[in-house]
């Protein structure tokens, strides 16, 4: 099997099934008591379904662990500049029995990068980190859209640099 881990400043937190009466914790261990914390954690599993359903459009995926939530120094990762200091990122391992699925021997991650630049998430969770626009960002946005009619090209146009939110990494082949 082929190990890949996905970085992220996305609240991609896994909470399981929600169809609970209150008070109760998900399976992060997230504490559920009425309908604000109800709405972060679906949005939560929403991220969650989004990022799982863009990872198998290339190739299925199997998981031991849901993601790891860590709050750390971000000087140390390969987030963008645009984020310094502090922040949570969640990081999640997965696996795949074919090679070269998500890119090729040179750049292993390379078409995760294209996959899931600019997809949208929900924001309103327990992301620490500021989104100038409420997507996966995997490549620094150095060009502006040619077609600015919506409000949103309007913004990508305008924003420039090093803004990436989320990364991926191989960990090799992995005797499972």
């Amino acid at each position: 099997m082929h190990m890949y881990m996905i970085h992220t400043l996305v609240d991609i937190t896994r909470n399981g099934s929600l169809a609970k009466t209150f008070p109760f914790s998900t399976a992060a261990g997230d504490l559920i008591d009425g309908k604000d914390t109800l709405r972060i954690a679906r949005n939560q599993n929403s991220n969650f379904d989004t990022m799982i359903q863009m990872l198998q459009i290339r190739g299925n995926i199997i998981y031991d662990e849901d993601p790891i939530r860590i709050n750390h120094d971000l000087r140390t990762t390969k987030f963008g500049m645009y984020y310094e200091g502090h922040h949570t990122s969640w990081h999640f391992k997965f696996f795949t029995e074919q090679t070269d699925v998500f890119g090729n021997a040179g750049d292993p991650t390379e078409y995760l990068v294209g996959d899931f630049n600019l997809v949208p998430v929900i924001t309103d969770c327990k992301n620490t980190a500021h989104f100038p626009i409420a997507t996966f960002t995997t490549m620094s946005l150095h060009k502006p859209a040619t077609n600015t009619g919506t409000t949103e090209q309007k913004v990508i146009s305008g924003l420039s640099g090093d803004i990436i939110n989320t990364y991926f990494t191989y960990g090799g082949y992995q005797n499972k």
